[in-house]
C-alpha cells in the first residue's frame, strides 16, 4: 500500500512535469504504429468456421479429405455468362483470352476450365493460387488476389452482352470483410460523434469533451494496429473483435476521463491552481481508474479459456486495448489537462466557490 500511496503522485507529477514529452511520444508512437503496421480491415476473418476447434466434427471431415485436395492452393471461382443467350464462338474466344489474363496474376498457379452451365449461358474457370492457408496473412493476401483478378477481368476485352465476374468462398469473404470495414468505420465515428455530444452536455463546455475522447481514440488507432500486426503471425481476430474493441475503448476511456476531469475540475473550484490539481487528482483517482482497468482486463483475459477460438481470439486484443487505455487515462490526459489548463473548463466557471461540492 505504501507503494501505491507513493506511486500515482509520482504520476501525476511527473505527467505535469513533462506534459510536451509525453504528448509528443504518444503521436510519435501513434504514427508509426500507422505507418509501419498493417490495417486492422485487411486480415480480420469474416468466415467463423475458421475458429472451430481442431475437434469439432467438421473440421476432422475436412483433415481427412486433405489428401483428396490441394490443400496448398486456394481456388477462386470466376464466371462468365451472356444475358439471354447461349455462349458464342466469340463469347468462347474471349473466355480463353480471360484465361490467359488470369494466370498472368501474381500467385496464380493455373486457370483450369471448370466446364459450361447446362443451358449453356455460362462457363466458369477455376483459378488457383499459392497463398497463406490461415491467419490474418491469408485474409490480406485473399484480398489482395481477388482485386488483381478482378483488375483483369475488367482489363480484358470481350462482348458486349458478356459479363464476367468472381464468386465463391473466397471472393465472399473479401467482399464481407470490405462491408464489416465500412461498418465498422462507420460505428467508430458514430461512437465519437455520440460520447462528444453526451460529454458537451455533461461539461457544458466546448474544449473538455475533445480532450476526453482523444486520449481514447488515440488507442483505437494504436490497438487497432498492434492486432493487425498479432494477427499476420498467427492469431486469428474476427469482425466482432474490431468493432467491440472501438465501443469498449472508448466507453472505458470516457469513464476514465469523466473520473479525473471532474475531480480536476472540483479541486479548482477549492482554490488549486490547475497543474496541482492535476496532481492531487491522479494520485486520488489514479487508484480507482487503475483497479477498474484491472479488473475489466482480467475478465477480458478469462476469454482464453473459451474452446471457440472467435471467443478466445477476443481476450489479447481487447485487454491490451484496455491496458494501452489505462496508460494514456493516467499519462496522456493529464499532460493534455496540463498544457490547455483552465482553458480547458471554459466556458464552465472553475473559480474558487464555483459549483457545489461533490
Amino acid at each position: 500500500m505504501a507503494f501505491v500511496r507513493m506511486f500515482f503522485p509520482a504520476v501525476g507529477r511527473l505527467a505535469v512535469r513533462f506534459r510536451w514529452a509525453i504528448v509528443l511520444a504518444w503521436v510519435a508512437g501513434t504514427a508509426a504504429a500507422m505507418l509501419l503496421l498493417p490495417s486492422l480491415s485487411d486480415v480480420t476473418q469474416s468466415d467463423n468456421t475458421s475458429f472451430l476447434p481442431t475437434s469439432a466434427p467438421s473440421e476432422q471431415a475436412a483433415q481427412l479429405a486433405s489428401p483428396l485436395q490441394e490443400a496448398s492452393l486456394t481456388a477462386v471461382t470466376v464466371v462468365a455468362a451472356r444475358a439471354g443467350g447461349v455462349l458464342t464462338g466469340a463469347d468462347q474466344a474471349a473466355i480463353a483470352r480471360l484465361s490467359g489474363a488470369l494466370a498472368q496474376v501474381p500467385k496464380v498457379a493455373s486457370v483450369r476450365d471448370a466446364g459450361q452451365s447446362s443451358d449453356g449461358q455460362a462457363e466458369q474457370l477455376t483459378v488457383l493460387a499459392a497463398l497463406a492457408q490461415s491467419g490474418g496473412l491469408a485474409t490480406s493476401q485473399q484480398a489482395s488476389l481477388v482485386a488483381s483478378l478482378r483488375e483483369a477481368i475488367r482489363t480484358t476485352p470481350r462482348p458486349a452482352r458478356l459479363a464476367a465476374y468472381t464468386a465463391g468462398p473466397v471472393a465472399t469473404r473479401v467482399d464481407t470483410n470490405a462491408t464489416s470495414s465500412k461498418t465498422g468505420s462507420q460505428v467508430q465515428w458514430f461512437s465519437i460523434i455520440f460520447v462528444i455530444a453526451l460529454l458537451m452536455t455533461v461539461f457544458r463546455s466546448a474544449l473538455a469533451p475533445l480532450i476526453a475522447v482523444l486520449p481514447a481514440l488515440v488507442v483505437v488507432l494504436v490497438a487497432e494496429r498492434l492486432t493487425a500486426e498479432a494477427a499476420v503471425h498467427g492469431l486469428g481476430v474476427s469482425q466482432i473483435a474490431s468493432l467491440l474493441l472501438i465501443v469498449l475503448v472508448l466507453g472505458a476511456g470516457t469513464d476514465y476521463a469523466l473520473f479525473l476531469m471532474f475531480r480536476v475540475r472540483e479541486e479548482m473550484r477549492t482554490g488549486l491552481a490547475c497543474h496541482e490539481a492535476i496532481m492531487l487528482s491522479v494520485a486520488r483517482v489514479g487508484e480507482t481508474i487503475t483497479f477498474s482497468a484491472g479488473i475489466l482486463i482480467a475478465a477480458l483475459l478469462s476469454l482464453i479459456t473459451a474452446a471457440f477460438s472467435l471467443y478466445s481470439g477476443l481476450a489479447a486484443p481487447l485487454a491490451i486495448a484496455i491496458g494501452l487505455m489505462l496508460i494514456a487515462g493516467l499519462t496522456l490526459l493529464p499532460a493534455l489537462l496540463a498544457i490547455f489548463g483552465v482553458a480547458a473548463f471554459w466556458p464552465s466557471s472553475v473559480r474558487p466557490g464555483a459549483g457545489r461540492a461533490g
